[in-house]
């Protein structure tokens, strides 16, 4: 069977329902709790949109869990977790063209982490209508394969693989690959929930 371009992958979004279900969370509660709009965590929790990693940190300190608890990684109660490459869980979309960010969890958190972490596979190109994105703790992202741009209010640095930046989550910024080879990083988020988003 071919999968369909564009198709949210089946499992990706099930979790941000099924927390709400067990919560008693509408969404107009949760957009309440977040600052997004209904519409907005609608298309979310359909698989429609793709939410960026701040968006997803948002929707994750509203139900206080991990970001991984949200798309299906669950933690363990042992002292270490291993996810194997082959057991990642994408929580993106393959869009057309690239056109989507398309992230895997590689590391549920354990009980009180500290950070979240993902693979981030940024589009060529910014959606309509995007808005740069800001969130709460630091931000380390580490290029594994290919280069990108990341763009902040007043400047942009371009990256190759290797090469690898830290700066705080509330600087606005944004992600593109640059052509030709859509790029693979490693995103790293400090889970500091004291701090103000």
């Amino acid at each position: 069977m071919t999968k369909e371009v564009g198709k949210t992958e089946p499992h990706a979004f099930w979790r941000l329902k099924r927390l709400r279900e067990i919560k008693g969370v509408t969404l107009e509660q949760l957009a309440e709790r977040t600052g997004l709009t209904k519409s907005y965590l609608s298309k979310v929790e359909r698989g429609v949109s793709v939410p960026s990693i701040g968006t997803a940190l948002k929707v994750a300190d509203a139900f206080e869990v991990g970001v991984g608890d949200l798309f299906g990684v669950t933690a363990s109660n042992n002292d270490f977790v291993v996810v194997r490459k082959d057991e990642r869980k994408p929580f993106g979309r393959k869009g057309v063209n690239g056109g989507q960010n398309r992230y895997e969890a590689i590391a549920p958190g354990l009980a009180h982490g500290i950070f979240e972490a993902v693979i981030d596979h940024p589009p060529f190109d910014e959606p309509p209508g995007y808005k740069k994105n800001h969130h709460r703790g630091q931000e380390m992202i580490f290029v594994v394969k290919g280069r990108v741009d990341v763009a902040f209010p007043h400047t942009s640095i371009k990256l190759a693989a290797g090469d690898c930046i830290v700066f705080s989550g509330q600087l606005p910024h944004r992600l593109l690959s640059l052509r030709p080879q859509r790029a693979e990083i490693l995103v790293i988020v400090t889970n500091d929930r004291g701090q103000p988003r």
